[in-house]
């Protein structure tokens, strides 16, 4: 029987994963619905009206409107009659199922995004976790480090926990899907020259990603490569005074600030070696950029955090990095530079493994299967 579901999210500009989600799902049996928080006229928007998927919007300024946001919602999925409810992201998913429940919809799901972010530093936002996780139905936990919080710091129930990870359309990063035009273009918008060595981020500035750490290090690099330039996207977040104050000590034309670039897969490939190293192992709950950088076939430096631990193998796939320690990642970076057919090795490895564990389609299945395949039934 086809199902009628209302995805919920909010503060989403652009979503490629809900866009694949849109283009692979079955129609025969799923009937996909958004209702979109403070998202009008976002790239999302436009996106799902493209595709003739049916889409509500809300707004949302703060604590003061969650009852109204909450009672909108109830209306809206009494109205259509929603068979299944996915909410993303915290608000949505504290207004949603609670509406969800008040409408009486058996199948409750909301995917977890974040790890012990609240745990260690908003514990007082951790009951809001447990709230959330008792009134849900089916909760999707992105990776076995997110499904261990789950269980062991909040103790919901394994019945309730799926691991659905998070996936990429890997024919977006296959050999040949991104131009050559686009990735000139990307070099003359930020002036990224072809010959010289080039150590790419895209990361938050929050403070548990770790940048602060890499900057000491390149620090290090240009003593060995002084033409080398460190560009930092999706620059922002709590953190990015730190960050701009350590930037300080490197000249203009070394570094490049890129708050946010939509071409990303066209950005990845101007890099020669990429570095993610979050500060400890449950920082992440995911790290999407673990499988885009290896699907781009890029050079990478990781400490393992979020899904990093269930396929980044050291030496195999990437270079792994104790957490925390700048040396270790000026070492990693050298290595990869002096060693380019290594570090090609590497890569191709990576994509190997991106490819057969995370591709899109592996996730769409998984998603039929639950908005299909369960009872809705709450234990």
């Amino acid at each position: 029987m086809r199902q009628k579901v209302l995805t919920i999210v909010q503060d989403i500009g652009r979503a490629q994963e809900h866009e694949w989600v849109v283009k692979y799902i079955n129609p025969n049996l799923v009937e996909m619905h958004f209702a979109l928080i403070n998202s009008q006229d976002s790239m999302m928007d436009q996106f799902l009206r493209n595709n003739n998927i049916p889409v509500t919007h809300f707004s949302y300024t703060g604590k003061k409107d969650l009852l109204t946001l909450t009672f909108k919602l109830i209306r809206l999925i009494q109205k259509n009659r929603y068979d299944v409810v996915h909410t993303h992201l915290f608000e949505a998913s504290l207004t949603g199922l609670t509406a969800a429940w008040a409408a009486g919809v058996k199948k409750r799901i909301y995917t977890r995004h974040h790890s012990d972010y609240h745990h260690v530093w908003f514990p007082s936002a951790v009951k809001y976790d447990k709230y959330v996780n008792r009134i849900a139905s089916h909760i999707i936990a992105t990776s076995k480090n997110v499904k261990n919080i789950l269980t062991n710091l909040e103790q919901v129930p394994e019945h309730k926990i799926h691991i659905v990870h998070h996936c990429i359309d890997i024919r977006d990063y296959e050999p040949g899907a991104v131009s050559p035009e686009r990735i000139s273009t990307i070099r003359v918008k930020y002036k990224i020259e072809d010959k010289v060595p080039v150590i790419g981020v895209i990361s938050r500035f929050t403070k548990w990603k770790g940048i602060q750490y890499l900057i000491p290090a390149f620090h290090e690099i240009l003593n060995r490569y002084p033409e080398a330039v460190l560009v930092l996207a999706n620059a922002k977040g709590d953190y990015k005074a730190n960050i701009v104050e350590q930037l300080k000590s490197l000249k203009p034309d070394q570094y490049r600030v890129i708050e946010f670039e939509n071409d990303i897969t066209a950005l990845y490939r101007t890099f020669d070696v990429f570095v993610h190293t979050p500060i400890n192992p449950t920082a992440e709950a995911f790290g999407q950029t673990y499988l885009e950088s290896l699907a781009s076939k890029v050079p990478s430096v990781f400490t393992l955090s979020g899904v990093a631990p269930e396929f980044v193998v050291d030496k195999i796939n990437a270079m792994v990095v104790p957490f925390c320690d700048s040396n270790a990642v000026k070492e990693a970076v050298l290595y990869l530079l002096q060693h380019k057919e290594e570090g090609k090795k590497l890569s191709e490895e990576g994509f190997v493994a991106v490819r057969k564990l995370f591709d899109i389609k592996i996730k769409i299945g998984k998603l039929e299967q639950l908005y299909t395949g369960f009872d809705g039934s709450v234990n």
